[in-house]
């Protein structure tokens, strides 16, 4: 065992070849081997039951396990056939037989009835999960006999019994009830008109993705986070991180089985589809759509599309009047915000400035003297299989990995200049990386922003991604983006405060055993955690993006900042190795350091202004997201946003 550990970590650290490429003269062995393994074929298997040991179970008193009383024996439900089953089998067999006799009616009718529940709102019987003694009783049993009947006579057919109920008169009744029905069917009982009734929670988040264009209708594949643009359908679920926003409309607890979701209204629901980032994202998406679409290009005629999208009606005369005096008021709105936004981001430069030029002076000193002796060995750096350093192009100074500018990023002043839609991506891979570190030194516009990533590594369609990402889940918190949060938890560390004053810099691993550590300014940053397990980004189908936290952009994806320069490791770094490559770089003396060596009337005015800083920042962020420009889409996306919180959209009428 220690052998095979030894040669494991030798292998993960580099020290033996391990490609088919480095193995020459075992290449063809191992490609003949291949191929005769392609050859081989594989064993069909299909899970079933045996037989084991047979024993009834005792009747507990009271449901006390050190109590029991006589065995009862294996049988079916008494109400049906209470005679034992005989024999020295299991009695699944007999069991099954039972579920589908003529003697029993139970079965078909709760199929039946849970096909009406799901159609008309409301089973015939309805505690669908309970025909018991304490179930309701059915309010139509001659209809529930003749379906269940019909049911069999139709071979069990689902399908044509759904096509049955929804093309029935009663189906294709109008939700208004008549007056006749209001007096003699208030509570609808009887079915006199359709039940009124809310989407289900994987419905109302398909209709948001649908609507706003966002919805990616392909079929199959694994598991998704909450976060992505796939059907409901495919979203993961997980007892112990259940997506919050399908929770928030009556998403049910995976403990057991429901045949009849709670439907609530609460305040929960429509803070939601207010405030929460997600539909903050689509609608956006939505206006954008809606301003670009070249058949729409008078204002009545947006409003027009924009509610025929979503309700499937035109809108009406007073809909039209209140959206418009809504749109005027909101770019108001904006517009104030922008200017109070535009006056405390100047306090912040000018507190900037003073902190820069009372700062810089003395850090330049001090890491002119560390280079008489160099901070760390040569010997001692760790080697990284892609560097940039966006001094004056965006070319991997190792290897291939250039990267091509998506948007309006540029090269600005030594950095990668980033933000909006503007990112870097580079060329695909040219070897498979599991276990892994991101390195990169950053500098953000503003501390009132969340999801962007500095860097990522992510399968070309951005399904897949590991990345360095700022603020998304814990505000203020640099953390190790990945999808839907899957290999993601907090580091519980401070939250960041001089990344706007200067660059700083961090460093990801991503360890074989799960194991991830976070790295700022070359220390450990909050506490590591073990995640699910690492991600294999495979040679020709994973890129390196900056500034975007994984593709298609869009959203709250992107980061507004500079990267000054970046690094990829095909290996975890050890924290003495981070600690050197941060140490091999201009600009790696700790701000703590530079302060010590400030007079102390210096130090006490760069403490005074980074005070004021942060007041500012506070201020700023107080004042929630602004749009970038005084843009119609910025208006409009709120618009949108309300439009998705009106009861026609989430309700069937």
């Amino acid at each position: 065992d220690a052998q095979a550990a030894l040669l494991a970590k030798c292998v993960e650290d580099g020290l033996l070849p391990n490609t088919v490429a480095e193995l020459k003269t075992a290449k063809p062995l191992i490609e003949g081997y291949r191929k005769l393994e392609a050859e081989i074929a594989v064993s069909t298997r299909v899970p079933g039951l045996m037989e084991g040991v047979v024993r009834n179970q005792p009747l507990l008193d009271r449901g006390d396990h050190k109590r029991p009383k006589a065995e009862v024996p294996r049988r079916f439900l008494e109400a049906i056939d209470a005679t034992p089953y005989k024999g020295g089998d299991s009695g699944r067999l007999q069991l099954a037989e039972d579920l589908l006799s003529d003697k029993n009616p139970l079965t078909r009718r709760v199929i039946v009835n849970r096909l009406w529940h799901h159609t008309f709102g409301r089973g015939i019987v309805p505690t669908p999960d309970n025909f018991g003694r304490l179930g309701i009783e059915p309010t139509h049993p001659e209809l529930l006999d003749f379906l269940a009947t019909r049911f069999v006579d139709k071979g069990w057919s689902i399908k044509d019994t759904l096509r049955f109920l929804v093309t029935s008169k009663t189906w294709q009744l109008a939700s208004k009830p008549t007056n006749e029905a209001q007096q003699f069917d208030p509570d609808n009982r009887w079915f006199s008109h359709a039940i009124l009734r809310r989407l289900e929670a994987e419905s109302i988040r398909d209709s948001l993705l649908a609507v706003s264009g966002s919805l990616n209708r392909n079929l199959y594949g694994a598991p998704v986070g909450g976060n992505s643009d796939r059907r409901s359908l495919y979203v993961r679920v997980q007892r112990t991180a259940l997506d919050p926003f399908l929770r928030a409309f009556d998403f049910p607890e995976p403990f057991s089985t429901t045949g009849r979701r709670d439907v609530t209204n609460v305040p929960a629901q429509a803070l939601t589809l207010m405030n929460d980032p997600r539909v903050a994202a689509l609608a956006s998406n939505w206006a954008g759509r809606i301003l670009a679409d070249p058949k729409w290009t008078t204002e009545e005629q947006r409003l027009n599309g924009l509610v025929q999208t979503a309700l499937g009606r035109p809108a009406t005369p007073a809909e039209l009047a209140a959206f418009r005096d809504y749109i005027a008021e909101l770019k108001a709105g904006h517009g104030k915000l922008a200017a109070q936004s535009v006056a405390l981001r100047a306090k912040i430069e000018t507190d900037q400035k003073i902190v820069r030029e009372l700062l810089e002076p003395t850090r330049a000193r001090l890491e002119k003297a560390a280079k008489v002796k160099p901070l760390v060995d040569d010997k001692a750096l760790p080697k990284a299989i892609a560097k940039w350093d966006f001094q004056h192009s965006l070319k991997d100074v190792v290897g291939t990995l250039h990267g091509e500018t998506v948007g309006d990023a540029k090269l600005e002043d030594g950095a990668l200049k980033v933000g909006g839609q503007t990112h870097v991506l580079t060329a695909p891979l040219v070897k498979t990386i599991r276990a892994k570190t991101l390195e990169a030194w950053v500098q953000l516009d503003t501390l009132d922003q969340a999801g962007g990533a500095a860097m990522t590594l992510q399968t070309k369609d951005g399904s897949v991604f590991d990345a360095i990402v700022f603020g998304e889940k814990d505000p203020g918190q640099w953390m190790a983006g990945s999808e839907g949060f899957r290999r993601t938890q907090a580091f519980q560390a401070p939250k960041e405060t001089e990344a706007v004053q200067r660059v700083v810099h961090l460093a990801i691993a991503y360890h074989a055993d799960g194991q991830i550590a976070a790295y700022r300014e070359g220390q450990p940053y909050g506490k590591g955690y073990k995640s699910v397990g690492l991600e294999e980004f495979k040679a020709g189908e994973a890129v390196i993006g900056f500034g975007i936290r994984h593709s298609p952009a869009g959203g709250n994806k992107a980061l507004a900042g500079r990267i000054v320069r970046a690094r990829v490791y095909d290996k975890a770094l050890s924290a003495e190795e981070v600690l050197a490559s941060f140490g091999s770089v201009s600009g790696s003396i700790p701000e703590s350091k530079v302060l010590e060596a400030l007079t102390p009337a210096d130090r006490e005015k760069a403490m005074v202004a980074k005070k004021r800083i942060a007041a500012l920042e506070a201020e700023l962020q107080a004042l929630g997201p602004i749009p970038a420009a005084l843009d119609d889409r910025a208006a409009w996306g709120d618009l949108a946003r309300a439009v998705f919180g009106f009861k026609e959209f989430i309700y069937i009428k």
